[in-house]
C-alpha cells in the first residue's frame, strides 16, 4: 500500500459542500485531497501544499475561478488545473481555456471521467516539473563543473580528468534527455487523444530520470575530490542489482535504435567490496558502446551476470559489425575510438580498464567482424 505521503495530491476549490465533499471521496484512495471554500484560501494551500492537480470551480463569491486562475498560473505555471462549470456557463469555461486551464468539466460531474481527467492532468503535472527539474539539476551540474575547472587549474593532469568527467557525465545526461522526449511524446500523445487509449503510467520514466540526474551528482562529488588523494572508502555493492539498473535505464535507448536486449542477470546479489558510482560508470560505458554498436545492424545485445565461485562474469555481447583484429590490442588506449564521425571521445573503454582494475578485476573482448563483439568483465567476490 503506498504511504499517505507518496501519494499525488489534488487541491479542490469551491465554495459548495457538496462538490467539494464528493471530490474528496471520490479521490481519497488515490489521491492525497486538501480542500478550501475560496480562492483566497485555496492559493494558501496551493503554495504550502504544491499540489500536482487543482479542481476549481468557476464561478464563487469574491474572486472567481477566472481571477484564481490567473494568479494561480503566476505561482506555478506547470500546474494542471481543471475548472468546474455549472449549467450555462460553457462560455465562461472555454475563456478559462484560453486563460490556460487544461481541462474542464461540467456540473452535475461523471466519477469515471473525473477520475480519468484528474489522472491524466496529475500526470501532465509531473511530466512538466520532472523535466524542469532535471534541467534545473543539469544547469546547477555545469556550473559547478565550471568552478572546479577554474580551481584545478593548476593540475598538469586536469586535461585528462575533465575529458574524462564530461564523457562520464555525457551517458546519464543522454538517458535522461532520452527519457524527457518519450515523457513529452507521451504527454502529447495524452493530449492528442483525449478520447483514446491513455498512455501507461509514467512512473517508471519519472524515477530513471531522478536516478540518472542523481548518478550526474554522484559522478560531480567524485571528480570535485580529484587530487585530493582521498579515495572513497569501499563499500559492500551488489553487482547484480548495478547491472539490473544499467540495464533499466538504457532500455528507451535500445527501443529508439532499435535494439533488442537480451538480459539473464543472476537473483544472487553477487556482492562486492567497491565504488556503486565508479563500477556504475565503467558496466554503462560497455552496455551503451553495445548498444551503439548494434543500432548498425538493428541487432541484439545480450547481457549476463553470472556468478562463480570465487568471481562474478559480467558478458556483454553485441551483434554489431565487430573489430577489426589490428584495432583489438589498441580499444583500451586514451583517445582511441572506432567512431570516427559519431562523437567518440575514445575514453570509455579507457575508463572501464581502469575502473575494473582498481577493483583487482579484469576485462577482456571478443571480436569477429560481420558477427559481433562480446566484452567479459570479471570481478572478485568479496568473503561473505
Amino acid at each position: 500500500m503506498i504511504a499517505t505521503a507518496e501519494l499525488p495530491q489534488v487541491l479542490v476549490i469551491d465554495d459548495e459542500m457538496g462538490p467539494r465533499e464528493s471530490l474528496r471521496m471520490l479521490l481519497k484512495p488515490s489521491y492525497t485531497v486538501h480542500t478550501a471554500d475560496s480562492v483566497e484560501k485555496g492559493l494558501k494551500l496551493l503554495v504550502e501544499k504544491k499540489p500536482d492537480a487543482i479542481v476549481m470551480d468557476i464561478r464563487m463569491p469574491g474572486m472567481t475561478g477566472i481571477e484564481g486562475l490567473r494568479r494561480i498560473r503566476q505561482i506555478d505555471p506547470f500546474l494542471s488545473v481543471i475548472m468546474l462549470t455549472g449549467f450555462g456557463a460553457l462560455e465562461t469555461a472555454k475563456e478559462a481555456l484560453r486563460l490556460g486551464a487544461n481541462d474542464y468539466i461540467s456540473k452535475p460531474f461523471d466519477a469515471r471521467e473525473m477520475r480519468e481527467v484528474i489522472s491524466r492532468n496529475v500526470e501532465r503535472t509531473r511530466v512538466h516539473r520532472t523535466s524542469e527539474n532535471a534541467a534545473g539539476e543539469i544547469k546547477e551540474l555545469n556550473n559547478r563543473l565550471l568552478q572546479e575547472l577554474a580551481q584545478k587549474e593548476r593540475l598538469a593532469s586536469l586535461g585528462q580528468a575533465s575529458a574524462e568527467f564530461v564523457h562520464d557525465i555525457g551517458n546519464p545526461l543522454t538517458i535522461v534527455w532520452g527519457y524527457v522526449q518519450l515523457l513529452a511524446k507521451k504527454l502529447e500523445d495524452s493530449e492528442k487523444n483525449e478520447d483514446g487509449p491513455k498512455p501507461n503510467n509514467s512512473n517508471k520514466e519519472l524515477e530513471i530520470i531522478e536516478q540518472n540526474v542523481r548518478l550526474c551528482r554522484d559522478l560531480l562529488t567524485m571528480w570535485q575530490s580529484y587530487g585530493s588523494g582521498q579515495a572513497a572508502p569501499h563499500q559492500l555493492i551488489s553487482i547484480s542489482e548495478i547491472v539490473r539498473e544499467v540495464v533499466t535505464s538504457v532500455e528507451a535507448m535500445a527501443a529508439e535504435t532499435p535494439v533488442k536486449l537480451i538480459c539473464n542477470i543472476s537473483d544472487d546479489p553477487c556482492r562486492l567490496m567497491g565504488e556503486a558510482v565508479q563500477v556504475t560508470r565503467a558496466i554503462q560505458n560497455v552496455i551503451i558502446n553495445a548498444i551503439q554498436a548494434s543500432a548498425e545492424t538493428k541487432g541484439s545485445v545480450t547481457i549476463s551476470c553470472v556468478r562463480k565461485d570465487f568471481y562474478v562474469d559480467v558478458r556483454v555481447a553485441d551483434t554489431g559489425p565487430g573489430i577489426e583484429p589490428d584495432k583489438i590490442a589498441k580499444i583500451f588506449d586514451p583517445y582511441f575510438t572506432t567512431k570516427q564521425g559519431k562523437s567518440g571521445t575514445g575514453l570509455g573503454l579507457y575508463i572501464t580498464k581502469k575502473v575494473i582494475e582498481d577493483h583487482s578485476g579484469s576485462i577482456k573482448v571478443d571480436s569477429t567482424l560481420n558477427i559481433g563483439t562480446t566484452f567479459t568483465i570479471r570481478l572478485p567476490l568479496a568473503n561473505t
